[in-house]
């Protein structure tokens, strides 16, 4: 008798308990990535890979609120496709609408856009001009061209009859994913190739390509993404579920949110890594640690001791910034140019104070000849320009950091950490020289500037990420305009002798 109730307990927990595994189970919706930053990519923290992206994180977060889970797998996009067909998976985002897709898989409502780019070398880029798809493809039917493609993509109509036409079958070399397409182009085993207008910029500034290679101006394609759902394993209902979660997302504001964080940063990032701000970057450095060597000078400091007061002003802020954002890495250590721009800076300056002292003992000059040079050098106008150049830089820079760190909300923490990038490092450097009158707490209109300038390009990145398109250039004006807000404030305040208002 106790042995038929265990067995019918046993059966009694069967029926209940399988159906509902099961049903478990129907919430799993099995997809697939590859390397495509920024949208699917992944990253390293603590030492464990975590997969991210624009589309990762989206579609997890449509999903989630309709109670599935995305169970994502590495794979190429072609076998992606056929997975599709056979029902061995169940979506694909990131897709432009096909004739070919439609007979496998059921289309979601578009999600965002895309923009095919030809990228090829830059010293042949005259030899690819063209205004449509189609000139393009009498372009590459003329001549012995060959073009890197990503086997399996939708590259709009005219490309793909040139692509699938048999007869330009040696002329096309299909890849499994766009950086290999940077490689073949850049060790010349292709001479153009077609991709997504944000990852070929992400992949050119991540890899230091731009260089060498340039993107053509107008698009070879461009149309709306959608997800792709497998007829075999989904049906109408769901693809219709997923869209009603989409525009709540879309209303609620969250869907923007996701996209401020996954594309400004990139874009920003690329923004940031162009040669021109480096450059004034650099020169802004200099001139900080010009000021540090001034102060080294006049208060007899070790040429260690110049050392430290001539890097505080530049890289003093940025490792602060860092520390109080727990960032992973400090930037100081990522892009050592900056600490050897400044040891450069400080030596040079070492000599040419010898070569005075030197020439002072010679000539016998009056005691007050030292002093003289080191307020000629300080209060000349190029200084001051390079030094407000500088704060103006590192200023964006730090919101560029709050970007990064999606730290919220933007309007507030933007304009802080971009006064302590700006000037924190100032503030740091008279405080370890026990300043009683530490100018940039004390009066100088200083840190505000940065402040204020942080403040407006936060408050632009604010308002720019509802916009439905973000383009490179765009921010790039925004940053320029944020730099020359700031250079033009600070020589005003100079010129002006504005004090910062006083407590």
């Amino acid at each position: 008798m106790r042995k038929l109730q265990n067995i019918l307990c046993g059966l009694l927990f069967m029926l209940v308990a399988f159906p509902a595994l099961a049903q478990q189970e129907s919430k799993i919706l099995r997809s697939g990535w590859y390397q495509w930053d920024p949208y699917q990519y992944e990253v390293v923290k603590s030492e464990l890979k975590h997969l991210t992206g624009l589309d990762v994180q989206l579609l997890k977060a449509i999903f989630g609120k309709m109670g599935y889970e995305l169970q994502i797998d590495p794979v190429g996009w072609r076998q992606h496709q056929e997975d599709l067909k056979d029902g061995r998976r169940d979506i694909a985002g990131g897709a432009f609408k096909s004739k070919e897709r439609e007979m496998y898989a059921y289309y979601s409502m578009p999600y965002r856009s895309e923009k095919d780019m030809l990228y090829v070398r830059k010293d042949e880029q005259q030899k690819f001009k063209f205004n449509t798809a189609a000139e393009l493809v009498k372009k590459l039917e003329s001549g012995s061209y060959k073009l890197g493609v990503i086997d399996g993509y939708f590259y709009g109509t005219p490309l793909m009859q040139y692509i699938n036409d048999p007869k330009n079958a040696g002329k096309i070399v299909k890849v499994k994913d766009d950086k290999e397409n940077f490689t073949n182009l850049l060790e010349h085993k292709i001479d153009a190739f077609p991709i997504d207008h944000l990852v070929g910029a992400t992949l050119g500034w991540r890899h230091g390509w731009q260089k060498q290679v340039v993107e053509m101006p107008n698009p070879v394609f461009e149309d709306s993404i959608h997800v792709l759902f497998s007829k075999k394993t989904t049906t109408p209902e769901l693809v219709e579920r997923f869209n009603q979660a989409l525009l709540q997302m879309q209303n609620s504001g969250e869907y923007n949110e996701v996209m401020r964080d996954y594309l400004l940063p990139v874009l920003l990032g690329q923004t940031a890594g162009q040669t021109w701000f480096f450059i004034i970057g650099l020169l802004g450095t200099i001139a900080f640690a010009i000021s540090g060597v001034l102060l080294a000078r006049e208060g007899k400091y070790s040429l260690f001791g110049a050392l430290v007061i001539a890097a505080l002003p530049s890289v003093g802020g940025g490792v602060l910034r860092d520390i109080l954002i727990n960032r992973e890495t400090l930037s100081v250590v990522a892009s050592p140019v900056y600490l050897a721009t400044i040891f450069a800076t400080v030596m040079f300056f070492y000599f040419v104070f010898q070569l005075d002292d030197w020439y002072r003992r010679k000539k016998k000059n009056a005691p007050d000849h030292e002093h003289m040079f080191i307020g000629r050098i300080s209060n000349h106008a190029a200084i001051t320009f390079f030094d407000a150049l500088g704060l103006s830089t590192f200023a964006v820079v730090g919101v560029i950091v709050a970007v990064e760190a999606k730290i919220q909300p933007l309007w507030m923490w933007g304009p802080l950490l971009a006064a302590l990038t700006g000037a924190g490092g100032g503030i740091l450097r008279d405080v370890i020289r026990a300043d009683a009158d530490n100018p940039g707490l004390k009066g100088s209109f200083y840190a505000e500037v940065a402040l204020i300038w942080g403040l407006v390009l936060s408050l632009f990145l604010n308002w720019y990420s509802f916009l439905p398109k973000y383009e490179l250039i765009h921010l790039t004006a925004a940053v320029v305009g944020v730099i020359l807000g700031g250079l033009a404030t600070r020589i005003a305040v100079v010129y002006f002798k504005i004090r910062s208002p006083m407590y």
